[in-house]
């Protein structure tokens, strides 16, 4: 009895704590007005824009790379193209191209002949100004 009674009252607290359903149906819910093609970027301090993009025909890859600064600076990237190699071995890096310049921007495009099949992806690391950046592409199977 004195069990019951327990549960009868703990049952009864937990239905207090919930708001009910009209005063939930009170409250307005926002959507976020997203367009096609939008992405979240996030704030940078020296950085306006990065990307990084692989696309690959036949056996070729096309490794592509691009940072855009808020203003002229010494800007460094280092692409690479890395094949999955597995849980245990994670992602290897098959090839790297690296550049520097002092100005706006940067861009990498280059092309690999692969001669392994499996899964690939463009990791590419950026220093803009002294601000160091990493941003990866989504993968490719070959």
């Amino acid at each position: 009895m004195k069990r019951k009674l327990l549960m009868i009252m703990a049952l009864a607290g937990m239905l207090a704590a919930v708001p009910s359903g009209s005063a939930l149906a009170a409250v307005p819910v926002q959507q976020a007005q997203v367009r096609e093609g939008d992405a979240v970027q996030p704030r940078y301090v020296n950085t306006i824009n990065i990307a990084a993009s692989l696309k690959i025909e036949g056996s070729t890859a096309y490794a592509y790379s691009t940072v855009t600064a808020k203003k002229s600076c010494h800007i460094t990237s280092e692409m690479k193209l890395q094949r999955y190699a597995g849980a245990n071995w994670g992602w290897a890096t098959v090839k790297t191209w690296n550049a520097s310049k002092d100005g706006p921007n940067i861009t990498l495009s280059k092309s690999y002949a692969l001669s392994t099949r499996g899964t690939y992806r463009v990791s590419t690391n950026f220093n803009v100004g002294g601000e160091p950046l990493n941003y990866t592409s989504i993968s490719k199977t070959y």
